[in-house]
Formats: C-alpha cells, structure tokens, sequence
C-alpha cells in the first residue's frame, strides 16, 4: 500500500502528472524544433521524458510503502553465572572453578541447537559472553535482575537458569524483585552448605575522620559458629603496634557480638589500621579473620576568634561550650587592638560589634577576610547603623522604644543542620533574650532557626538565622542574655547538654569554610580497591569568581615512589578527574595550576584498601536459590542434576513462540534503484535525440 508524507498527497499527485504531460506537450509538441522527427520517434521521446519527470513529481510527494510484517519470536533462554570469589572460597579454588566452567559449557552445549541463548557472568559487574574468572569482589543478584529487565525489554524471555552460592552482599534480596522477572528461574546450587567452625569479623563502624590528639570509637562486629566456649584473641594494630585487645569466649555456637575500642587519633595523616580475629583449631575460612580500616587524622584544629566591645556573659558561654571539644581553638580579644590579619581563623564571632566607636569595616572590609564565615550577636552595645552598612545580609531599622524581652521559637522548616528532639523540649523553657525594637529584614539566602515571641505572640522576626551571603556564611542571633540560656539548662535537666548542641551544631556549620583558597582539590581519603579514584576541583580568581580556563595538572606518586601524571578535564564550572582503579596501598599527591603570575599547589594523601566481602560469608546459601526458582515457577537443581534442566524447559508448555504483526515502513525516495531508473531514462533520451539530430 503507498501513502503519502505530503498533506494531500492523493490530490497532488494528478496535478504533478498532468504539470509533466504538459512539459512533455511543450518540448515536442509545440517545439518546432521536433519536426524533422518521425512520429514514432516523437512518441518515444515523449514517453522517456514523462517517466523520468513524472517519476520525479512523484518522489517529490514523500511516498512510501506500508506493509505488514508478521515476526516470529522464538523463546530466548538466558543463563546467568556468579562470578565472584566465593564461588571457589571453600576449597581449591582451581578446581572449583574448572567445574563450574566444565558445568557452564555442558549446559550451553545441549541447549545451543534448540533455543536461542544469552550468556551472562555476574558479580558486582556483569559481563556477556565472557568466561569465569571468579575475580569479583562482590555478589549483586539484584542489579542482575534489573539488567536484564532493561537489556531484553518486550523480548520473548522463556526461562532463567542462574547459576550461584546464594551469597549477596550488596543489593537487595533476590526474592523481593520477582516482579521484575516474568519468568520461570532453574536455579543451579553451586558452593558449599555444610555449617562448619568460622571465627569472622562481619563489619567495622569508624567515623572515617579525627583530630590529631583526640580519641576516636571504632565498633566491631563479630559471629562464631560452631565454637562455643572457645576463647579467642580479637586485636586492633597499627603496623606491628598492637593498639586495643580483648578475648571473646562463646557461649552458644552462633553468637554475635559488638566491641567498642576508643583509640587515639596520634599524629595527622592516613591512619591504617588491621582488625585480626584468632584462627580457631578447626577453622576452614581464614580469610574473614582479618580487616582493616582507615581514619583521616586531620592536623590543624578549627580556629575561633572572638571579638567583643569588653567582656560579657554570653562570651563565656560560648567559650566554655566550644572549649570542650578539643577540635576548636578560641581565641578572645576583648578591647583593641584587634588582630589585623583573622584570614587564618574559620569563624569570626562578634559580640556586640560594630559598636558607635569601633565599625569593624578595616577588618572585615578586607578583600582578605572575605571568605572567613561570620556570627553577629546583637546586643545592646551593636550599633545597628554600622551593622546595616557592613551590607552581611541583614538590615535592622531601630523603631521608638526600648529593647524588649523576646523568647525562643523553633522553626521545623529549618533544615541547614539537625537539632535533637531533647533540644526541641527545652527550648520553650530558656528563658527570654532582649533584643532590639525594629524591623527586620534578611536576605532570602538566609533560613531561620529560631523566631521571636513577644508577649505571647509569635513573630516572624528573626532571632536567630544562618544563610551564605556573598560566597560567606553568615549568621545572626539578634538577641542578648545567651549565659541565661545555659544556666536555665542545667537548672532544668542538671546538664548543659541541649546549649551546648545548640553552640556545637552552629559553630559546626559556620567554621567549616567553603572556598576559603583561589585552588581547592577535594577527594576522599580512602577508596575500596574496586572503586575508581576520582578528583573534583575549583579555581577562582581574585574577585572570587569561579572559573575553569587553566590546566590543572596532578602527580599521584605510590609507596615505592612510582609517579603518575594526570591533567583534569573540564567539567561545568569546575575540573573533574577519574584516575581509574589504583592497587591497594597508600598514595600522595600534588596537583598545581597556575593563574596569571600565582602559581597554586595542593596536596594531600589517599589510601587504597581492600576489601574482603566475598570473605566473609562462604556458606552457600541454597535456601535463597529454592525460594526464588519456586516463586517464580522454575525448579532448584544440585551441579549433578543440571542435565534434568533441558528436560524441564521441553515440559514447560509458557515456553512456545510468540508472533505479532509489525507495520513496515519504506520511503520510496531511498530506494537507489530508483535513482538509477530515472537516470537511465534521462540519458537514453539525450543520446536519442543527439542520434536523431536534435541539439
């Protein structure tokens, strides 16, 4: 059937027919110049112009040719293979995975003539049509599952034969994506289910970074079976230095316990640290005995300075709360001088300032100081005007009276940093802060914590607000009386704790500069060795403007003083590198840019570790394979009776062709015979009317 792609195609196609006839009529009808031809002649000139140019008039119109196309799918059976390391974990790992090859080929082999068949390998990764290595690190049925929804959408799927231990250690439960297979599963138990002796460490919790000359907790988990009253060693060194020990004796033959250590951070750098777990007499797997973990110990602590028009209360408050954590180093001025250069602080914290006699502005309107966060506590010495005109995203307008008394709101919307629900309690409990009589207007990059309630009426002034203004983070509490807050705290509750979270969580969030340097390189400190290294980075210019037209370049130099150049790649307003997959150990590295006559550097260290999932659990986990393949209408085999598969699948009546009509579609203007056709048509009548004497 031909149609048309020109609106009104069927109606212009008489009409661009009869504009050939009529083109033809005028060459050789009224053309004198055709006389001295025969009639017949005339005639079959004639009849090779109005093909060729009705030919033409016709591809002008878009037609193409509509058919129908019956399309016959025949039942497409996949099989999947583990292709992780605790396939061949239990034994000789050699000779386990030549049996699951030898078992993988024979199954290929018989059905290869009947079905049409997709081979898959799978791990953390999958892989198609490739061979067994037993090389990955991880057990992901999950992302099997949902790859192969992707891969073979609309296909005619008849079965499923998966081939594994069980064992998953990253993803979800198999079983709880059946919806995503509409189709039978023949699972294959590969590994070994026999219960027998492991002592294995089953996880480690560290927070990842500490202070140098602060203690940190590590928790480890760990599970014995079989060894019920067998008392073992578990350790946690650094090198050859043993750091933490204690012994753990069983008391049934499937215990789980968890053990705190608080260790010291010691000096800054990558901390590395091995987590060992005795080998029991009777143990197979030795491999799930041991761990290691690593801890970024940073070096400088976070310095505060506080500056304040003469001592006050509120002063002590903060200071005695931010000197308890061992991550701050405060610094407080009093009376001037003041420091000229605080480009070294993280957090300037002004109380009461600027004041009718001190503006502030030689400080803080140093191009330098731009980029140190900032906190304003407002109180009745702040000279409001100067504050205004500091221009740090707020504007306070004094009205006629006198300060009043103003209590605490808390704002659920607020969702810079978190707060306790303890904290919640008690804040309707602390006691009013005076603040001033006015107007207030902030900034829409700023976000209320806490608003005003005056007289028992809720305001929507602000008393306490954080925002980044200008590439700055700033904050506000616009209220004084803040050491009455921490006395009524403990009056309450008899602890300080609810003041303190409420100074630590805010102190967090402002002295944790961003884009305090024109370079900034920023990276994780350790990677697992199955993870790419991956390097983002930012340049701005004096203005502060972000900008990527430098190269950016970096040496990554490992522990036997190997060096590895690398230039970043333009991504966006910023630098993007992938490193790829670096073997495990520790690293350093030096990336440099220059910027007109700057030249700028950082460095830093990294480690790759290992890990050890496929480790930790060796015992096969069949019961998982015979709830899948059962839920979804398939069968559960043992290695030795793989063979019975192909019978079931010839039994399995789901699996049968599937046919369905598909619409063709072709262009007649790509056809190149065409083209060909209606060339020969025109050249023919050249040389005939050369032959015949026309010109």
């Amino acid at each position: 059937m031909i149609s048309f792609g020109t609106p009104y195609g069927l109606v212009l196609l008489p009409v661009v027919l009869t504009a050939a006839v009529g083109i033809v009529l005028i060459l050789y009808v009224k053309n004198s110049e055709t006389r001295e031809l025969t009639r017949w002649q005339r005639r079959v000139l004639m009849a090779l112009r109005f093909l060729s140019f009705g030919m033409i008039a016709f591809l002008l119109l878009s037609p193409f040719l509509r058919s129908l196309k019956k399309i016959v799918q025949q039942p497409l059976i996949i099989t999947a293979w583990d292709n992780s390391g605790s396939i061949v974990a239990p034994g000789d790992s050699l000779r386990l995975g030549n049996d699951v090859t030898r078992l993988r080929n024979n199954i290929l082999n018989q059905l290869k003539g009947e079905y049409s068949l997709v081979n898959y390998a799978f791990g953390q990764e999958m892989t198609r049509d490739k061979g067994l290595d037993f090389s990955e690190k991880k057990s992901d049925y999950s992302q099997l599952f949902a790859t192969l929804a992707s891969n073979h959408l609309n296909e005619n799927i008849g079965a499923l034969i998966l081939a594994g231990d069980g064992i998953y250690n990253q993803g979800k439960n198999p079983v709880n994506m059946l919806e995503d297979i509409p189709f039978p599963v023949y699972a294959i138990g590969l590994g070994d289910t026999t219960e027998i002796s492991d002592a294995r460490i089953q996880g480690i919790r560290v927070n990842r970074t500490s202070f140098s000359g602060n203690l940190f907790p590590v928790e480890v988990d760990t599970r014995f079976l079989k060894l019920k009253g067998r008392s073992l060693r578990l350790t946690i060194q650094e090198g050859d230095q043993v750091l933490a020990r204690t012994v753990i004796t069983p008391p049934n033959e499937d215990y789980f316990s968890t053990h705190e250590f608080i260790l010291e951070a010691g000096p800054p750098g990558l901390k590395q640290c091995q987590v060992l777990l005795e080998v029991a007499d009777r143990e197979r797997n030795t491999r799930n005995n041991q761990s290691t973990f690593v801890v970024n110990v940073l070096e400088d602590k976070q310095k505060i300075l506080i500056l304040s028009d003469g001592p006050h209360p509120d002063i002590g408050a903060v200071r005695y709360t931010l000197e308890q954590q061992k991550t701050y180093d405060v610094t407080v001025f009093t009376e001037e001088p003041y420091p000229s250069n605080v480009n070294d602080y993280n957090l300037i914290i002004l109380n009461q300032l600027p004041t009718a006699g001190k503006s502030m502005a030689p400080i803080l309107g140093k191009q330098a100081t731009h980029r140190v966060p900032l906190l304003f506590l407002v109180g009745s010495k702040t000279y409001l005007s100067q504050l205004n005109a500091l221009t740090e995203g707020a504007n306070i307008r004094p009205l006629a009276g006198s300060p009043e008394e103003a209590q605490a709101v808390f704002n659920p919307s607020f969702a810079t940093f978190t707060l306790s629900e303890a904290f919640r309690e008690a804040l309707p409990k602390f006691p009013p802060l005076m603040v001033p009589f006015a107007n207030y207007h902030l900034d829409p990059e700023f976000s209320v914590l806490l608003y005003q309630r005056i007289k028992q009426v809720e305001t929507s002034k602000p008393l306490l607000a954080t925002g980044i203004y200008n590439n700055r983070k700033t904050g506000f509490l616009f209220g004084e009386g803040l050491w009455r807050w921490r006395l009524n705290n403990y009056l309450q509750n008899q602890t300080h704790d609810q003041f303190q979270e409420l100074v630590n969580q805010l102190i967090q969030y402002l002295a944790l500069r961003q884009n305090e340097d024109n370079f900034l390189i920023d990276y994780e400190p350790f990677y697992a060795e199955i993870d790419p290294v991956v390097f983002q980075a930012e340049l701005y210019n004096d203005a502060f403007e972000k900008i990527n037209s430098e190269e950016i370049t970096i040496v990554i130099k490992n522990e036997q003083g190997n060096e590895f150049d690398f230039t970043f790649d333009v991504r966006g307003e910023g630098y993007y590198l992938n490193a790829g997959i670096l073997p495990v150990g520790n690293y350093a590295f030096q990336a440099g840019v220059t910027l007109g006559n700057e030249t700028y550097v950082e460095t830093g260290n990294f480690a790759v570790t290992a890990i050890n999932l496929e480790d930790v659990v060796t015992q096969a986990n069949h019961q998982m394979l015979f709830q899948l393949a059962l839920q979804s209408g398939g069968g559960f085999f043992q290695p030795g009776e793989a063979d019975k598969i192909r019978d079931e699948l010839k039994n399995n009546k789901m699996l049968k062709p599937v046919s369905y009509i598909q619409e063709m579609s072709n262009e007649l203007l790509n056809l190149r015979e065409l083209f060909f056709v209606i060339l020969l048509l025109l050249s023919v009548e050249w040389f005939l009317r050369k032959f015949w004497g026309m010109y």
